[in-house]
C-alpha cells in the first residue's frame, strides 16, 4: 500500500477515534452522570482492586514458574551435551523475568484505584504491593543466577542499583543490537500512547470542569521520554555504543 494512502488512512482513523471519544464524553455528561453514580463506581473499583492484584500475582508467578521449569529442563539437556538447547533455555528464562516484572507493574498500577476507598481495601492493596515486591526481586535474582550459570560472561545482581548497566555491558554485540531495536520501538509506542492520552485528557478537560494535573503529568512524561532518549543517543554516540 502506498505510504501516502497509509498516512491518510491513519489520520482518518485517528479522527474517527477522537470523534467517538468526544461524543462519548458529551453523551455521558448530557446523560447526567451524578456524583452519587461516580462515587459508587469508584467504590466498586476500589473494592475489586485487591482481588485483581491477587489474580495478577498468581497468574504471573505460576506462569513464570512454568517457564523456569522448562528452562531448567532444557539446561539439563545442555549439561548432557546438547548445545542447541542453550538459546531456548535463555529465552524461557527471559520470559520468566518479564512475567515477574509485569506482575509488579500490574500490582503497583492498580494501587491508586484503591485510594478512592479508604479502609481495608487500601490496606489490603498496599500489603499486596509490599509482599509482591520482595518476591519479584528474589525470583528475578534466582533467574539471573540461572542465566549466569548457562552464560558465565553475564554480570550483574538484581539487588544492585547498577544491575541494568552491568548486565548491558556484559551483553555481546548481537544482544545489544536486539536491545537497541526493542528500546527504539518501545520509545515510539510509549510516545504515541502518551500523546493519545494527552489528547483525550484535554478533550475531557474542555468538557468537564476540573484541574490540569493529569495533562501536566502526561506532558512531563512525554518531555522526560524525549529528553532521556536524546541524551541516551548522545552518550551512545560519544562512547561508540560500547557501554552505558
Amino acid at each position: 500500500m502506498n505510504k501516502t494512502v497509509k498516512f491518510v488512512l491513519m489520520i482518518l482513523a485517528s479522527m474517527v477515534v477522537g470523534g467517538v471519544l468526544g461524543f462519548g464524553v458529551i453523551w455521558f455528561g448530557m446523560d447526567g452522570l451524578t456524583a452519587d453514580m461516580v462515587e459508587k463506581l469508584e467504590n466498586s473499583l476500589a473494592l475489586g482492586v485487591p482481588v485483581v492484584q491477587v489474580l495478577a500475582i498468581l497468574v504471573c508467578s505460576l506462569t513464570a514458574a512454568s517457564y523456569m521449569k522448562r528452562a531448567r529442563r532444557l539446561a539439563a539437556a545442555l549439561d548432557a551435551g546438547d548445545e542447541d538447547q542453550a538459546e531456548p533455555a535463555l529465552r524461557a528464562a527471559d520470559t520468566a523475568i518479564n512475567l515477574l516484572e509485569m506482575q509488579q507493574m500490574l500490582v503497583m498500577f492498580l494501587l491508586p484505584l484503591s485510594v478512592t476507598k479508604m479502609g481495608l481495601s487500601l490496606l489490603a492493596s498496599g500489603v499486596l504491593v509490599v509482599v509482591s515486591m520482595p518476591l519479584v526481586i528474589l525470583g528475578q535474582g534466582r533467574i539471573v543466577d540461572f542465566i549466569r550459570r548457562i552464560n558465565p560472561e553475564k554480570r550483574g545482581d538484581v539487588r544492585d542499583l547498577k544491575f541494568n548497566k552491568e548486565w548491558y555491558n556484559s551483553c555481546d554485540e548481537a544482544e545489544r543490537q536486539k536491545i537497541g531495536r526493542a528500546s527504539y520501538r518501545t520509545v515510539l509506542a510509549t510516545q504515541m500512547v502518551l500523546v493519545a492520552l494527552l489528547v483525550v485528557v484535554v478533550i475531557v478537560r474542555l468538557l468537564v470542569p476540573g484541574d490540569n494535573l493529569a495533562a501536566w503529568c502526561l506532558l512531563a512524561a512525554i518531555l522526560t521520554l524525549k529528553i532521556s532518549f536524546w541524551a541516551g543517543c548522545s552518550r551512545a554516540e560519544k562512547k561508540g555504543g560500547e557501554a552505558l
